[in-house]
């Protein structure tokens, strides 16, 4: 933008030179008339290059915008699939200790009922000898009884 300003500046300057020189300086107004038109070209081409300069610029920022926004999605992309896995892993993971945990559950339950079988068993036992110690015992007190009798008698 400052290059059309001294650009136009400069026509200015070469208009106002050419209005303020006298007739006798020895300046041919036609050439000082043709460099003017010149000047006046030169800023217009000026500009005009600098409106497509402009407009590239615009381009290639939207450009590298668009191309700043796709790395962006891939990246983003990338971390998705990252994190997809990651979640996978994790749910694998987790089945397998669920899976692994209502194994020993079962187990535990199963041990459980054999303990508690086994408890029954043995308090059967525990009662069947109970039975058996008291017929000893009463018969050892019967036989106990006889043979002090008999000691007596």
């Amino acid at each position: 933008m400052s290059t059309t300003r001294t650009a136009v500046a400069l026509a200015l300057f070469a208009v106002v030179g050419a209005a303020c020189s006298s007739p006798d300086d020895g300046v041919d107004p036609a050439a000082v008339e043709e460099l003017e038109a010149e000047l006046a070209d030169r800023a217009r081409a000026e500009a005009e290059l600098l409106e497509r300069v402009e407009a590239l610029e615009t381009q290639v920022e939207r450009v590298t915008s668009d191309r700043s926004a796709a790395q962006t999605l891939r990246d983003l992309d990338e971390q998705l699939s990252a994190l997809s896995e990651s979640v996978a892993a994790m749910d694998e993971r987790f089945t397998t200790e669920a899976d692994a945990r209502q194994a020993v559950a079962d187990e535990a339950e199963a041990a459980a009922a054999d303990l508690r079988s086994t408890l029954a068993d043995l308090q059967g036992r525990i009662d069947q000898l109970q039975g058996e110690t008291d017929e000893l015992r009463t018969l050892y007190q019967t036989l106990r009884e006889r043979v002090d009798r008999m000691q007596q008698g």
